[in-house]
């Protein structure tokens, strides 16, 4: 996905603005109530971050959801912590154990197939909604025919303690901006039509990574997917474990993606540039996630990503961090933050407070 960040506007509370101006639209034409949204949250040895998850969905303004958490651990010990997270949310919360193969896709389409929903939200239980994400997504659905929508989000790095505001190059996807290399960065960003998830086949358990981009690749058959044009996603790389930073699980997907569509893709536009440029992200991610604590190897894969990139200014900056080390190579970092003049903003994880609502509160007592 081509992201850019910029001097904007962000409004003090979006979601505040959004709400006032898509309640109206939270009726269907007929006057029935506004459609059921399944959230479907897959948790796998974070027993510590899902009820975080869980809580932004409990604050949405939207009236009419649901909430599936799919539990694809298999040691006794993390399900344990799982159900003891989740135990104060009480019935608002439906508990499922992954039914299908193990890994976040067969506990997303075991989600998928429990739930009620005419609409299907994902969340990583690693990440965070803001509070109007729901209604602006459902509104975008019910004025314009998009089988799926999406919106800005809001990239936090632990570790250099920052937050921006990153959005899409164009308000709509189409399926050939796809095919040509641009995806959403993370499922939590969409709410998508559940009859076109079936038609679709689901999310392929076969592949190691990129499965959300091989299935919005196949949703993008029957239609475009539309972008709410606020941050309503906090996007969170910490230290854990992530697909983003396994670099073995993400260029085997690569090559599976390849197999899959690379001649579709090739005919779009330039699939080794796309090849390429995955390879580089994914060892500047390592990189970053490296840099505390594992200094020559966070500089390896600096280096790597500097050789393969051919020493562009993106790959060159990041080998710079590296040789500087943390410290420095924060500060080095934060200073082209204001020299560029990069959007940075308010995050829900560094202001909890933001999260507070009659039901999140009544969640959590």
């Amino acid at each position: 996905m081509s992201l850019h960040t910029g001097q904007y506007p962000v409004p003090d509370s979006p979601e505040a603005t959004i709400k006032a101006s898509t309640d109206a639209n939270l009726m269907s034409s007929d006057g029935f109530p506004a459609p059921l949204v399944s959230t479907v949250i897959p948790t796998f040895r974070r027993g510590d971050m899902v009820s975080r998850a869980v809580q932004t969905v409990l604050a949405q303004h939207y009236p009419n959801l649901e909430v599936i958490v799919v539990d694809d651990n298999v040691e006794s010990a993390e399900q344990r912590r799982v159900r003891d997270a989740l135990a104060p949310f009480g019935d608002r919360v439906t508990f499922v154990s992954n039914e299908r193969s193990k890994g976040a896709c067969g506990a997303r389409n075991t989600g998928i197939l429990h739930a009620r929903g005419e609409l299907i939200a994902f969340l990583d239980d690693d990440d965070l909604w803001l509070p109007g994400k729901l209604s602006a997504q459902v509104a975008l659905l019910q004025q314009h025919e998009f089988v799926a929508a999406l919106c800005h989000y809001i990239d936090i790095d632990v570790a250099f303690g920052h937050a921006c505001h990153c959005r899409p190059s164009l308000p709509v996807l189409t399926r050939e901006q796809a095919l040509r290399g641009e995806c959403p960065t993370s499922t939590s960003l969409a709410v998508v039509r559940r009859e076109v998830l079936i038609k679709a086949g689901l999310f392929d358990e076969t592949l190691p990574s990129f499965q959300d981009f091989d299935m919005w690749l196949r949703c993008l058959a029957f239609g475009d997917f539309g972008y709410v044009g606020m941050p309503l996603v906090e996007f969170v790389q910490h230290a854990g474990d992530r697909t983003s930073v396994n670099i073995g699980r993400r260029l085997a997907g690569l090559a599976a993606i390849e197999r899959k569509w690379g001649a579709a893709m090739s005919a779009q536009g330039n699939f080794a540039a796309f090849k390429r440029r995955v390879h580089v992200d994914v060892l500047i991610a390592s990189g970053r996630a490296a840099l505390d604590g594992r200094y020559f190897e966070a500089l390896g894969h600096f280096r790597r990503a500097a050789l393969l990139d051919r020493l562009s200014v993106r790959s060159a900056f990041w080998l710079a961090i590296g040789v500087l080390g943390p410290r420095l190579g924060r500060a080095l970092y934060r200073q082209l933050l204001r020299v560029r003049r990069v959007e940075t903003v308010k995050a829900v994880m560094f202001d909890p407070a933001r999260l507070e609502s009659p039901h999140a509160r009544s969640a959590s007592r």
